[in-house]
């Protein structure tokens, strides 16, 4: 039994010690290389990472935390001169997980802050790593914050997108960005989605899956980690408020009865404080771009203005 073990940890020495020159090549190729992944959306949540790391820790500030929805939802701008607090966003696909989101904000969370997230059941618990590692390509700090806190995770997909990278570059083929009004160029240098947005695809939202909101669809993983997140916030002095994302009412089956039990369950649920009605943010078409969850220009200033009042209305209660 004893050379059993003594085989095992062999084996399992020898595979600690073959993945150093593994992220050492890796690792040459994420951040020695030119950059492949350089136009992409995703590049935006490294703007608004950057515009909190120069925040000033001793003003308290707001936060707005989410994924795409949030993203083309809310105007930090806008929300900053509503409310005379500075406002930052940070999030930006729900492809890459709220677990990311949570973690990349935690260094910044400070005494009398403000997180609001739009509590999208989109947005589920996880690390999309092949999205986080595509943002943070050519960003040596993020890039191994990730690997040193997660480096199974990395693993998982680093050799295979490091590949994508190799050959992209050898063969001259650029990354193509998702469309013209969702790349890097989309965000300013805090972050915030600035293209103008008007008229959007509209015949296309009527084949969008629908949606039914019920305790069905948040997961026992994502209650148990949004709690864990308010009690980091109120450990830290600042407060976790929650509300509901933009969506275009056309997609949403539930009736009036419906949405009020589920509203009901999310404020005995959660332990942060949801401050608005779950449907006060189901608009028409008419505030959407191009998809369901994704506000144009019209519909981002509503929003905007809707979230403000309520946060300023949480405020003047407290």
């Amino acid at each position: 039994m004893k050379q059993f073990f003594r085989f095992l940890a062999t084996v399992l020495c020898a595979f600690l010690i073959s993945l150093v020159p593994f992220y050492g090549v890796c690792s040459y190729v994420w951040l020695g290389l030119p950059a492949y992944y350089r136009e992409g959306y995703h590049k935006g949540l490294v703007k608004q990472y950057r515009a909190l790391k120069r925040s000033d820790e001793t003003q308290p500030k707001i936060v707005a935390i989410g994924d795409s929805s949030m993203a083309y939802g809310v105007d930090s701008a806008q929300l900053s001169s509503l409310t005379g607090m500075p406002c930052y966003t940070l999030g930006m696909h729900g492809g890459m997980g709220m677990a990311y989101i949570f973690e990349l904000l935690e260094p910044f969370i400070h005494e009398g802050d403000l997180i609001v997230y739009p509590c999208n059941p989109y947005g589920a618990i996880y690390y999309g790593v092949d999205l986080i590692l595509m943002s943070i390509e050519k960003e040596p700090d993020l890039y191994f914050d990730f690997v040193l806190r997660h480096p199974f995770l990395a693993l998982s997909r680093l050799k295979d997108r490091c590949f994508v990278k190799c050959k992209g570059l050898a063969m001259n083929t650029p990354y193509e960005t998702t469309d013209e009004f969702y790349g890097k160029d989309s965000f300013d240098e805090n972050g915030n989605f600035t293209v103008e947005r008007g008229d959007g695809y509209w015949d296309y939202f009527e084949e969008c899956e629908h949606i039914e909101y019920s305790p069905k669809i948040y997961g026992d993983t994502m209650i148990l980690h949004l709690n864990a997140f308010d009690s980091l916030c109120k450990e830290r002095g600042a407060t976790l408020l929650l509300t509901s994302p933009a969506m275009y009412r056309g997609v949403v089956d539930n009736d009036e009865a419906s949405i009020e039990a589920f509203e009901g369950w999310v404020r005995d649920t959660f332990t942060a404080p949801l401050i608005s009605d779950w449907d006060e943010h189901f608009y028409e078409k008419e505030y959407f771009f191009n998809y369901v969850a994704h506000c144009n220009s019209a519909g981002m200033k509503r929003y905007t203005d809707s979230l403000a009042e309520d946060i300023n209305s949480y405020m003047e209660e407290k």
